[in-house]
């Protein structure tokens, strides 16, 4: 008789309990993202997501993993989490807003974060946050003195009429884009070296 994957054993185990894949998802605390690529077997599983899994619908761990070893990756880490935090934090290039709030919305409601995935999102809500500051109470402050007819310093008056204006967003968008391709780099090849 030949074993069954890992991904049709779950698929059928949890079929028999009766479970929608939202439920196993809720119950595992996993997303549904993760319980449907695990069923479909188009991702990697990752030791926390198969754990979490085999508990709820009572299967051995050694019967999933002891047939399938090249189906699952351990992430100690966390550094798939970490990257998708990265990539998230991307959206600030739609919106310099979302570059702040989606990667902080990951983080809080993500489940069973570790030190190293919580010092990654501190590091991109900071630099986001800081960014965000500059470029805000840049434009701010033109918006005050426009409106109150303030009258600039004769310096900051012609950076204001000239082109040079246009570099303090470009130079924001530059060096938010490089922490995070950097960042995103660095993890990538960490998990990479882990991996050999």
């Amino acid at each position: 008789m030949e074993s069954q994957s890992a991904n049709q054993l779950i698929k059928l185990s949890r079929k028999r309990k009766g479970l929608t894949q939202q439920e196993l998802a809720d119950q595992a605390g996993v997303s549904l993202r993760t319980v449907q690529r695990i069923e479909k077997g188009t991702e990697e599983i990752s030791g926390f997501s198969l754990k979490q899994i085999s508990q709820i619908l009572e299967i051995p761990l050694e019967q999933l993993i002891m047939p399938n070893v090249n189906q699952i990756s351990i992430d100690n880490n966390q550094t798939g989490s970490i990257k998708a935090l990265y990539l998230a934090s991307l959206t600030f290039l739609v919106n310099p807003l979302l570059g702040l709030l989606v990667p902080a919305i990951m983080g809080y409601t993500k489940q069973n974060k570790d030190a190293l995935y919580s010092k990654h999102l501190k590091k991109i809500i900071v630099i986001h946050a800081v960014g965000l500051f500059f470029l805000g109470s840049f434009i701010g402050y033109i918006i005050i003195a426009d409106f109150f007819k303030i009258s600039l310093p004769p310096f900051l008056s012609d950076i204001f009429n000239s082109a040079y204006f246009l570099l303090i967003p470009v130079c924001y968008y530059i060096l938010i884009l490089t922490f995070t391709i950097f960042n995103y780099i660095t993890i990538r090849k960490a998990k990479l070296s882990a991996a050999n």
